[in-house]
């Protein structure tokens, strides 16, 4: 009985060597494609496939990461927009109160000086906090028209060259290098002449 167990087990055994041995041919007829070529040759491109797949893998990578840091540095450099449009309305009134008190003559006599140099101090304090977060004003009389920059509300007969800004009503913000409000101007236009 032992004896055949032993003859059974030994059989097995060469039997699933027969299949391990089948089964690593196999492989081998998939690793080489062509039973002509060498499999170091199939290997070694198989390597350089691989290389590129990989390099193509990591400057994808690098490419997003750079793509999501640049959406995250103007998150952050242009996140106070909305704060900053309203600061610009409140500039714009205490610009309209400073002009009408520099330009009334009751308050430029040295009874009113501390006033007047008061008003100077806020305006150069506002002028200084805007520069310090990236909000400049758009320069805007005497420039040709530009409608990215600026917003005709009307046209002036003047000696200019036509689409020149003749008057500013309104100045205009960037943010950094964004609109943040267009500066609301008036524009020249050739002057009539009836013949």
């Amino acid at each position: 009985m032992k004896n055949e167990n032993l003859e059974n087990k030994s059989e097995d055994l060469k039997e699933n060597t027969n299949e391990a041995s089948k089964t690593s041919d196999e492989e081998v007829k998939e690793i080489n494609i062509n039973p002509e070529k060498d499999p170091i040759i199939y290997l070694e491109e198989k390597v350089e496939e691989l290389n590129d797949k990989l390099l193509r893998s990591l400057a994808e990578s690098q490419n997003l990461r750079k793509i999501h840091d640049k959406e995250k540095e103007d998150l952050i450099k242009y996140s106070s927009s909305n704060f900053a449009r309203e600061v610009l309305n409140i500039a714009d009134n205490l610009e309209r109160a400073f002009h009408l008190l520099k330009n009334n003559p009751e308050f430029n006599n040295d009874k009113f000086k501390d006033v007047r140099i008061g008003i100077e101090l806020i305006e150069k304090e506002l002028i200084n906090s805007f520069e310090r977060n990236g909000i400049k004003s758009i320069e805007t009389v005497g420039k040709k028209f530009d409608p990215n920059y600026h917003q005709a509300l009307n046209e002036v007969e003047s000696d200019k060259e036509e689409g020149t800004i003749v008057n500013e009503i309104q100045k205009g913000y960037m943010l950094y290098d964004r609109l943040l409000r267009p500066a609301m101007v008036s524009i020249s236009k050739k002057k009539y002449s009836a013949k």
